[in-house]
């Protein structure tokens, strides 16, 4: 029996070939893609796959996201077109698992504020998640604390401990740093407020990238300084 051109089934040109149907235009987790060219009469072990999976990312055709706990690989737009570029600018910082999680469609897709709302609406919910939603009693009724109010009493050093430390708060120096970065939490609330009510429009991919940035950077301190919540 003649051998078949190894042109046509090696294991990246199989994936060529997947890309190129707009297999991955949803994104596909590792067993997904083994199924499909086990399928196709295709079979290879999931620890070749892999690799040959990471250096089509590697190779700009495929993007590779965390999505419901796993990782997933995405049909990549053309370098050439409006989205292909977006995706491209997304990609090259590494942010943070959520911001990936709640922004990257938004950014793909050029809706640049709901991109940026979203990431940070996230960050107000973690600060809430990792401090099992603290709440305050006015007129004899529980509210949960949310805007400033939250971060107030999040992260306020001042005559009062606060829930989450970024530091051992033993001297002047340690209290700035702890305020500097409740107001950074506390930022993040007015932009969220003003874009949420007003009719703006964004168009700038740089200016959006560094928004999610900010973002992304608050969440890893959350990660590092923040109870896991209950």
């Amino acid at each position: 029996m003649k051998a078949k051109n190894k042109t046509q089934t090696s294991l990246p040109q199989l994936l060529k070939n997947l890309w190129q149907e707009r297999f991955f235009a949803e994104g596909k987790d590792l067993t997904e893609v083994n199924k499909e060219l086990a399928r196709r009469g295709f079979h290879f072990r999931s620890s070749s796959l892999a690799v040959a999976l990471i250096r089509a990312v590697q190779a700009e055709f495929l993007i590779r996201m965390v999505k419901g706990g796993k990782w997933k690989y995405l049909q990549k737009h053309p370098v050439t077109s409006p989205s292909g570029k977006r995706t491209e600018l997304f990609t090259r910082y590494d942010f943070h698992p959520r911001i990936k999680d709640v922004s990257f469609s938004q950014f793909e897709d050029g809706y640049y504020k709901e991109a940026i709302q979203n990431a940070f609406v996230e960050v107000i919910d973690q600060v809430k998640i990792r401090t099992n939603y603290p709440k305050i009693v006015k007129n004899g009724r529980s509210y949960e604390r949310d805007g400033d109010d939250l971060m107030n009493h999040v992260f306020g050093c001042d005559n009062q401990t606060p829930l989450i430390k970024f530091n051992r708060l033993k001297n002047g120096l340690d209290k700035a740093e702890q305020r500097g970065l409740m107001n950074l939490f506390k930022g993040i609330v007015g932009i969220r407020d003003k874009k949420a009510h007003l009719n703006f429009i964004q168009k700038d991919p740089l200016k959006t990238i560094e928004y999610l940035s900010l973002a992304s950077l608050l969440l890893r301190l959350l990660d590092e300084c923040a109870p896991k919540g209950k």
